[in-house]
């Protein structure tokens, strides 16, 4: 085993029910702040102006600690005003998923609260400081009324950063360029530096994963080549930030071993010492036909909206030769529903 690293597994918990720890669905208390605001969980000051010529209209607080806090500037210019928002708030265990479901649930929310159809153009946007490296996922918004918006979130250790710019002018490079001046302003890096995680990997078995003794083995083989894979290709300054599995080759590798278990020799031969009941026999059979096919990574970049780092040999042209694959497969596979979830631990 290597030494790299301390591993928790955790087989006696048959269900985990995690939740990202985000703003509450609470009704937003309007805070009465005079001059500057000094968000105390994370040191972040708040002043009355910033950039010279936008003006901070409201600190809210959605928590009675001021733990989650949003913080909105104006500014108007002739008969055009570009608002932005500054949201703070603990983000919970740093599990496997955490930042794309928080995302996930920020774009619901955001599609919730509009009237018309929404056009997304969804990225990854990692922040880079002298010290860390915080991931991040950004969405350039268009309504049908030609309205502009762009969101920006990021986890940084214990604490998620969220950015919201809207302007009445259609200006992408405006909105990209306020985005610099706030994060020069407000570093999401130094929100990790308040707790960064240690490098302990939990595992915690789902319930799922125990129909039966091959498919609990696959799940747990995927699990440690993961781990591996993180230890071996990800640097410190980014796993002290979140658990980094927005890496393509991250979730091909643990697929690979997935199937790989049930090939093991003592596996193989040992007759009814390791059980496969229909569902494991049907999964296994499902991951085996793509990766035959040669779509192990086109699969997994469709079932996670793109949103990964993806190497560069990764082709538009194979992506869609993945799509019409798929047209004409039936793959019931979906990979969020997970049979293990891993999380780097707090120190």
């Amino acid at each position: 085993m290597k030494q790299l690293y301390t591993i928790v597994i955790l087989l006696c918990l048959l269900a985990i029910g995690l939740t990202v720890s985000g703003q509450p669905d609470v009704r937003p208390r309007l805070l009465h702040v005079n001059e500057n605001y000094l968000h105390a969980a994370t040191h972040f000051n708040f002043p009355d102006t910033l950039f010279g010529n936008f003006r901070r209209q409201d600190v809210y607080s959605f928590d009675k600690q001021e733990h989650s806090i949003g913080v909105t500037y104006e500014n108007f210019c002739g008969r055009t005003k570009t608002v932005f928002s500054i949201y703070l708030y603990p983000a919970g265990m740093a599990f496997e998923g955490r930042l794309r479901h928080e995302y996930q649930t920020s774009m619901q929310a955001v599609v919730n609260h509009t009237e018309t159809e929404l056009h997304a153009r969804q990225y990854i946007f990692p922040y880079e400081s002298k010290k860390y490296i915080c991931n991040g996922i950004a969405a350039l918004i268009k309504t049908d009324k030609h309205e502009l918006a762009q969101m920006t979130l990021f986890e940084a250790g214990t604490w998620f950063y969220k950015i919201m710019i809207t302007s009445d002018r259609a200006d992408t490079v405006l909105l990209s360029d306020l985005r610099t001046k706030i994060l020069q302003a407000f570093e999401p890096t130094e929100l990790t530096d308040l707790v960064p995680l240690h490098k302990r990997i939990s595992v915690y078995m789902q319930k799922s994963a125990f129909r039966d003794s091959v498919l609990l083995g696959s799940a747990m083989a995927s699990a440690y080549r993961k781990i591996d894979w993180v230890m071996d290709n990800v640097e410190r300054n980014v796993r002290a930030t979140g658990f980094p599995d927005l890496y393509l080759n991250l979730h091909v590798a643990g697929l690979k071993a997935f199937m790989e278990f049930q090939h093991r020799e003592n596996v193989a031969q040992s007759g009814q010492a390791w059980y496969r009941s229909p569902f494991t026999e049907n999964y296994l059979r499902q991951l085996q036909l793509i990766s035959n096919a040669g779509f192990l990574e086109e699969f997994v970049m469709d079932q996670y909206d793109m949103l990964l780092i993806i190497p560069k040999e990764i082709t538009v042209q194979k992506y869609n030769d993945y799509l019409r694959w798929k047209s004409q497969h039936d793959i019931g596979i979906d990979l969020d529903d997970t049979f293990y979830i891993l999380s780097f631990d707090t120190k």
